[in-house]
């Protein structure tokens, strides 16, 4: 199972969590401690990544660097755009890693982007391109957090939808503990004491970069995994159908995560505590939905919750718009706390859904005659292609969605927001709720997901 010799645990040998034996006689604990550790690493990317929308809040405006919408939208958008162009770099340089290499190396790489926020945070008259620079570096944040999902690796395969979600919502709660630090900050001393946001970071790093090191384990299985789906990934109508869907959950979710305290900031006139207090409950509320989508999943199936959290959304969107354009802070706040909540539980059912579609497929290739090993080999590939795909598209997305709601355009940003939910649902609606079996009813019946 494991190497108890090597002090920093290179490899879990002959590592199969398909047999319930060798699941029950330590894989399972194993599985789960390597889960929670690269959580704990993706907790604290998402949280360097995210830390810029909190910092922000504090920068003096006017004669200060940040001077304006446009200022702000730049600060808060490229970590986004850096940790979306570093994903698929990152995953052709560490792609031979294992998980707890992986996990080691991002982490500790978060050093950089706290450390130099640190320093410029402190010099008096620092240029707006100055700090984009090193808001750039936190896209290593993004990262670290999807190298976390590489643990569900270590689990069956009925399970890792479900380690698939813990390891998103920790990461997820990385953006609710950076506000949370924000609130601190503003209720406590203020002015200067906002670089401890970034400071805290310091220890933070060290520690889940230490955990790993100790503690985790690599899989041997992991090095041809990832090389061998790259290929035909691109080529899969469902790796891009499923994107799209991740992009309008998971990404929505991660977008108006950073974006909610802005807008109440900027739009509605809310202290920065009051502001900071909000985005923390709603994504907290959010982060609690996102596992509980996979257990909905798991009950009504993957594609019926998608397709309810989709319209939920959608009239969530149409609703913002409403209150937005009668000022109606309160309302405003109320329904985006929902919406947030409802891009939770889509993002969890989404993460259910993608490996049953693959999975179906699989069986489809078994009854046809094809060798089964192959068969799921390709079905965690595609799997793999969505959660990269999706990954950078989200970034991406949310680079666009975050300036474009705090920036002055909050409206048109609402109405194109609706449009994409709309398509999505449709497209739900269309490809998998339809085909997907009644409450209850086994996977294999699940085979019509087959488009090629």
């Amino acid at each position: 199972m494991t190497n108890p010799s090597a002090p920093l645990r290179p490899k879990a040998e002959q590592w199969d969590a398909e047999d319930p034996g060798f699941w029950e006689r330590g894989g399972r604990h194993v599985a789960r401690r390597n889960l929670l550790l690269a959580a704990l690493g993706g907790h604290v990317g998402t949280s360097v990544r995210s830390m810029w929308a909190v910092l922000v809040l504090f920068l003096p405006a006017g004669d200060g660097p940040v001077t304006g919408p446009g200022g702000t939208s730049l600060l808060l958008a490229t970590p986004l755009v850096a940790g979306a162009v570093l994903r698929p770099f990152a995953e052709r340089a560490l792609g031979r890693l294992g998980g707890r290499d992986r996990t080691v190396v991002t982490t500790a790489a978060l050093t950089l982007p706290v450390l130099a926020a640190v320093y410029v945070l402190q010099q008096p008259g620092t240029p707006l391109w100055l700090l984009a620079a090193v808001a750039a570096t936190a896209g290593a944040g993004d990262v670290a957090a999807a190298s976390a999902a590489r643990a569900a690796a270590f689990f069956p395969r009925r399970a890792q939808g479900r380690a698939f979600a813990v390891a998103s919502a920790g990461g997820d709660l990385g953006v609710a503990t950076v506000q949370t630090a924000g609130v601190v900050a503003a209720v406590t001393a203020g002015g200067p004491s906002f670089i401890w946001i970034a400071a805290a970071h310091v220890p933070l790093v060290a520690l889940a970069a230490a955990l790993a090191a100790l503690r985790m384990d690599n899989l041997p299985v992991e090095q041809g995994a990832a090389a061998r789906g790259r290929g035909g990934a691109a080529r899969d109508p469902h790796v891009w159908g499923l994107s799209l869907l991740s992009l309008a959950t998971a990404g929505s979710f991660t977008a108006y995560g950073l974006a909610f305290g802005l807008i109440l900031r900027g739009g509605f006139d809310a202290s920065v505590p009051a502001a900071l207090a909000c985005a923390v409950l709603a994504t907290l509320l959010g982060t609690a939905a996102r596992p509980f989508g996979g257990l909905l999943a798991a009950r009504w199936g993957g594609a019926r919750v998608t397709l309810a959290s989709l319209v939920g959304m959608a009239a969530g969107t149409a609703a913002l718009a409403a209150a937005a354009a009668r000022g109606a802070a309160g309302v405003f706040a109320a329904v985006f706390t929902a919406v947030i909540v409802l891009a939770g539980l889509g993002a969890g059912a989404v993460a259910a859904l993608v490996p049953a579609v693959f999975a179906a497929r699989a069986g489809g290739a078994i009854l046809a005659g094809r060798d089964a090993t192959t068969a799921f080999a390709r079905a965690r590939d595609r799997s793999a292609g969505v959660a990269g795909l999706g990954g950078t598209a989200g970034a991406l997305a949310t680079a666009a969605i975050v300036p474009a709601v705090t920036g002055g355009s909050l409206l048109p940003a609402l109405w194109a927001l609706l449009g994409l939910y709309g398509v999505c649902a449709a497209l739900t609606c269309a490809v998998y709720a339809r085909k997907e079996p009644a409450p209850g009813r086994g996977v294999r019946t699940l085979i019509p997901y087959e488009l090629g």
